[in-house]
């Protein structure tokens, strides 16, 4: 995890609710809204970064890429973060959040791989903990951040992304680093999520 997600009809969503709260919002000029059911790694990504006291909604990369021949890294574990001064430092000072409404894993049953939604049945959205890297080109390109999966999610796949609501998704982008290593957690087992075969 997370190599898809879904992200459906929720741009202006996302900027509505940030509004609501009366908080500061300055929205890239070049947002298309769009629908999409299957977002894969390399694809633009709506996202929510800090910006001069602002929260900057736009769209950005999917991905970190270092070098050419370097390998796409589109999802972040926590414990590497921990682990190595450089993701620590992005981990500080490089956040953001993604707004997803769900993501998918495949499972592999009699020998064929099928593919699951998981969502959270009593929030049609939920934002996923995130860092990100700015590339020679001025690109934003972001990186997820996934941990252990819960027991739910474990019936699928071994590694889960954060998963946090508005509030503590807000608090990861102006929280230190100590505050935001204990969100850095696998979802609460006592929350529902369900899954879904995905066509």
């Amino acid at each position: 995890m997370c190599g898809r997600f879904e992200s459906k009809k929720i741009d202006q969503i996302v900027i509505d609710k940030l509004r609501e709260r009366g908080l500061p919002v300055e929205v890239d000029k070049d947002i298309i809204p769009r629908s999409t059911e299957d977002i894969k790694p390399t694809e633009k990504i709506l996202s929510i970064l800090p910006k001069n006291e602002t929260l900057f909604v736009t769209k950005v990369n999917w991905g970190i890429k270092f070098k050419e021949d370097s390998p796409l890294i589109f999802n972040s574990r926590i414990e590497t973060i921990k682990e190595k001064p450089y993701w620590t430092k992005l981990f500080s000072e490089n956040k953001c959040i993604v707004p997803m409404t769900g993501y998918y894993e495949w499972k592999t049953e009699n020998k064929k791989k099928i593919k699951y939604k998981i969502f959270l049945p009593d929030e049609y959205l939920f934002y996923a903990a995130a860092i990100y890297t700015i590339n020679k080109n001025k690109d934003v390109c972001a990186s997820l951040i996934t941990t252990e999966s819960n027991k739910f999610a474990s019936q699928v796949h071994h590694r889960m992304p954060i998963i946090l609501n508005l509030d503590d998704a807000l608090g990861f982008l102006n929280d230190p680093a100590d505050l935001n290593l204990k969100r850095c957690v696998p979802y609460d087992n006592s929350k529902k999520m369900e899954m879904e075969l995905a066509l």
